[in-house]
């Protein structure tokens, strides 16, 4: 959704206007993403709004779920502008703003989806990344929150090696590393719009997809696509990202509540995205017909060397290496 200069100065004014105190006290704080009620960030936000309201300084949350503001590329250039409050978006898409983060989403990088990302996100290379993204986006980064380990998953075909995929079309975030990493896979790698996602498998627009369990799920795309395949390819980060002019407006009891809040939340959204693994798969298979294969990672990780030699180059060894040996 694009919006027009006027519509976009219109919102920054109403969202500052809500950002100031319905009294003395109160500040009302909005929050928009792309995914529907179940997804962890959703649930994480909606937990964030009733701590907020059940609060003593007066911070209120409203939060947009399902894309009502837009793609997540919309979102962000919203929350630059004042017109939303914050977002958790995908570092793939971060990165068209803030280029630095892209590091994070080299294939393969990270070895599990619950112990070795907060290793690097909560130390010092997280802190680097974080003042890069600061830098070159303007934005504040409040914090890391998952989106867990990527699979593939497809219309008709079951991908058990990289062979299966050979010219299969399949839709990826619009960012140059998962082009790449698909196209060395031997597939058609088709950026498109998540919210287009669901229609383009139901018309065969695109074979396949890949995501995490949760999204799969809850965005119903097993119903189009029912053959899952536990590649593991990716780790997302969900950083969420916020406008910094609006969060000064918060008194210093406010924010000391707002951040703890937070914190609080940082750490729930992870649980979610770690223990809903297994039941996602359960249900899966059960409620969805879904038939899960279990492929040999390392064949996959393989075949996508060159662009891991690629975006290493393009970020620096040394960070690459610091991020894939963190302990």
């Amino acid at each position: 959704m694009k919006l027009s200069l006027w519509s976009r100065s219109a919102l920054a004014a109403l969202s500052f206007a809500v950002a100031t105190a319905v009294s003395a006290q109160t500040v009302e704080l909005t929050a928009a993403h792309v995914n529907p009620p179940g997804e962890p960030c959703h649930e994480a936000f909606k937990v964030m709004a009733e701590k907020l309201a059940a609060g003593k300084t007066g911070v209120r949350l409203k939060v947009f779920p399902r894309g009502q503001v837009g793609d997540e590329k919309d979102a962000i250039e919203q929350v630059k502008i004042g017109a939303i409050t914050m977002t958790c978006v995908a570092s793939a898409n971060l990165s068209a703003f803030a280029p630095s983060v892209g590091v994070f989403d080299i294939p393969f990088l990270f070895r599990d989806g619950d112990k070795h990302p907060w290793i690097v996100s909560d130390g010092p290379i997280g802190r680097k990344v974080t003042a890069e993204i600061e830098k070159q986006s303007g934005l504040q980064v409040l914090g890391w929150w998952s989106a867990g380990m990527r699979h593939v998953f497809t219309r008709n075909k079951a991908v058990h090696t990289p062979a299966d995929l050979k010219d299969m079309k399949i839709r990826v975030i619009g960012s140059p590393v998962y082009v790449d990493t698909f196209n060395a896979l031997g597939a058609k790698a088709t950026p498109m719009p998540y919210g287009e996602l669901y229609t383009a498998l139901a018309t065969g627009t695109v074979d396949a997809a890949e995501n995490d369990s949760s999204g799969y799920r809850n965005m119903k795309f097993y119903e189009q696509a029912p053959q899952l395949s536990l590649t593991g390819h990716f780790f997302l980060f969900k950083p969420v990202v916020a406008n910094r002019a609006v969060l000064a407006k918060l008194s210093p009891e406010q924010r000391k509540e707002f951040d703890a809040v937070f914190a609080e939340m940082t750490q729930y959204q992870r649980r979610l995205f770690a223990t809903n693994f297994d039941d996602d798969i359960k249900w899966l298979t059960t409620n969805g017909k879904v038939t899960v294969t279990k492929p040999d990672r390392a064949a996959f990780e393989a075949m996508v060397k060159p662009v891991q030699e690629k975006y290493a180059s393009k970020y620096g060894r040394e960070l690459v290496d610091s991020i894939r040996n963190a302990r």
